[in-house]
C-alpha cells in the first residue's frame, strides 16, 4: 500500500511550527502511528525539505517519519524573539503531541539539529529511542570542537557569505554533482532564517557526554570525510566519550551526507536503527 503524506501546523511557545508526517497506513486507510517513528531534524542551511532522499528509504525499511521546520526556517514562524534549544525540544514535543504519537522517536539531528535532538533527549528521555547526531557536536563541546566551531566563525559562520547559501557551498556535492548541489542551494532560497541568533544559540547551549551517556540510549556519530565544519577526526573522538556510540564516517561528504551521499547515509542510519 502507498505511504500518506500528512501536513500539519502546531502553535508553541507563540509560534506555529510546520511539521509532514509520511507513514504505510493502516489496512482501513488511517495514519499509521503504531510503527516506530524516525524524527529527522534539519540544519541551519534547511528545512524539512531538504530529508527527500531520506524518507522514502525509512518508509521502504518500516519507519514512519516526521519532518519539521524548527522556528524561523521553512514554513514556520519566528515571531516571539525566543529562540533555541530548549524551545526547540518545547516545538517537537507539540508537534509529536499533535500527532499523538505518544511511544519513543528515533531522534535524527543534522548540524544546528543536532542541539535541538539532544536537548529533546535530555529533557524528554521517556521519549527518546535512539540519537544520530550528523555532521554535528549535538551541544557536547570539546575543546577540538570549540576550536572547531571558533575557526568556523572566523570564516563568517552562519551570518556570512549569504546565509543558507553559505553553509551550502560547503557540501562536496558541487564538485561531484552539479545539480544536486544546485538544489540544496535552491532549497535555501525560499526562507530568511534568523542565523545570527543561531550563531549564539549554539555557542551558548552546552552538554556533556556524561549526561548523554546517562539516557542509556544507542547512539550514532556520523560526519563526511571533508566537513569543514566539524571534521571526522574531532567527532570520532567525541564519539568514544560516549557509551554505546557507534561512529561512521561517509566518503567523499562534506557536511550534509544525508544529501551529498544519500545512498551511503541512508544504509549507515537503517544499520543504526535496525541493529
Amino acid at each position: 500500500m502507498a505511504a500518506t503524506w500528512t501536513t500539519g501546523i502546531v502553535a508553541s511557545g507563540g509560534e506555529d511550527i510546520y511539521w509532514e508526517y509520511s507513514a504505510v497506513p493502516t489496512s482501513d486507510g488511517h495514519p499509521n502511528i503504531e510503527q516506530p517513528v524516525v524524527v529527522l531534524t534539519h540544519g541551519a542551511g534547511g528545512s524539512h525539505a531538504v530529508w527527500f532522499q531520506q524518507v522514502p528509504a525509512l518508509l521502504d525499511a518500516g519507519f514512519g517519519v516526521v519532518t519539521w521546520d524548527s522556528r524561523g526556517f521553512g514554513n514556520s514562524t519566528y515571531r516571539s524573539g525566543a529562540l533555541g534549544a530548549t524551545e526547540a525540544a518545547s516545538d517537537l514535543e507539540a508537534v509529536l503531541d499533535a500527532l499523538q504519537i505518544s511511544e519513543p522517536v528515533h531522534l535524527v539531528g543534522q548540524s544546528m539539529g543536532g542541539w535541538y535532538v539532544t536537548e529533546f533527549a535530555l529533557s524528554r528521555p521517556e521519549r527518546t529511542r535512539s540519537l544520530a547526531l550528523c555532521d554535528t557536536i549535538g551541544s557536547l563541546f570539546t575543546d577540538e570542537l570549540r576550536e572547531a566551531m571558533v575557526e568556523f566563525g572566523r570564516r563568517g559562520g552562519l551570518a556570512g557569505g549569504g546565509g543558507p547559501a553559505q553553509v551550502g557551498a560547503t557540501i562536496a556535492a558541487g564538485r561531484a554533482d552539479t545539480t544536486r548541489g544546485f538544489l540544496y542551494q535552491q532549497l535555501g532560497t525560499f526562507h530568511t532564517p534568523p542565523l545570527q541568533e543561531i550563531g549564539t544559540v549554539l555557542s551558548e547551549t552546552i552538554h556533556t557526554p556524561e549526561e548523554v551517556s546517562a539516557l542509556g540510549v544507542p547512539v550514532l556519530v556520523l560526519a563526511g570525510d571533508s566537513d569543514p565544519i566539524f571534521p571526522p577526526g574531532p567527532l570520532r573522538n567525541m564519539a568514544q566519550l560516549l557509551t554505546s556510540a557507534t561512529f561512521v564516517e561517509i566518503a567523499d561528504a562534506g557536511h550534509s551526507p544525508y544529501f551529498e551521499q544519500p545512498e551511503a547515509f541512508n544504509q549507515a542510519l537503517l544499520r543504526f536503527l535496525q541493529a
